[in-house]
């Protein structure tokens, strides 16, 4: 099932107002979310879109208190995303770059993670790894003795992008206002849209692995094996 741009603008738009309804996201995060939305919008039936979010404007939440009691202010951004949904046996993106940092009070960095897709070589060659994967760390900006000192592991995972990553934030970091915003079927159905855009293909390679002895599921989701050209 294919989803156009407009789809997505829709229920990217449902996301934002039901974010900033249970005072998850900031008004100025709901406003880049606002942008993405009609970016995708104006689209209309297209199949294939990109979608930025700058680190100068970045998607912010509303501080909040972990469960340690800190204030900690979570961000998210992408470096790129691009949606191409032709016929393909991966996910589909040609794009996947995608970061969450979370800072203290003092707007120091404490930690961070990011989605993306591996990495080729110049000979076409894939790095080491999940085709898609979660990995701990990455550049902190603005504070590169704040890296993570490891690469490893990456994290085999389904691709995600903005929506399903706020899903994440609302549910991790304000879980009280996320209990009310699951049985909401507005927010539901806008969730939906972007589940069967990112983990169709995800769910149909590891329901095939799980079918197959000869191998495991990690090994068949791995970039050498599953970005091969078939």
């Amino acid at each position: 099932m294919t989803i156009t741009a407009a789809e997505a603008g829709s229920a990217m738009s449902a996301v934002a107002n039901k974010l900033l309804e249970a005072q998850i996201v900031s008004p100025e995060g709901f406003n880049v979310l606002l942008r993405v939305a009609g970016d995708l919008t104006r689209r209309k039936t297209d199949l294939t879109w990109s979608i930025e979010v700058d680190r100068g404007q970045p998607i912010t939440f509303q501080k909040v208190r972990d469960r340690s009691g800190a204030i900690v202010s979570p961000v998210l951004m992408a470096k790129g995303i691009t949606i191409a949904q032709d016929e393909r046996h991966t996910p589909p993106f040609d794009q996947l770059d995608i970061a969450l940092e979370i800072s203290d009070e003092q707007n120091r960095p404490m930690a961070r993670w990011h989605l993306d897709l591996a990495n080729k070589d110049r000979d076409e060659a894939f790095q080491s790894g999940p085709l898609v994967h979660l990995q701990y760390g990455g550049h902190q900006h603005g504070d590169r003795d704040a890296d993570a000192p490891l690469k490893a592991p990456r994290w085999c995972h389904p691709p995600m992008e903005l929506a399903l990553f706020c899903e994440i934030i609302a549910a991790n970091f304000y879980e009280d206002a996320w209990a009310e915003l699951r049985e909401d079927p507005g927010w539901c159905r806008a969730i939906g849209t972007f589940q069967r855009l990112c983990y169709s293909a995800y769910v149909e390679k590891l329901r095939n692995a799980l079918s197959v002895s000869s191998s495991t599921a990690l090994n068949v989701m791995w970039a050498s094996a599953w970005g091969a050209p078939v």
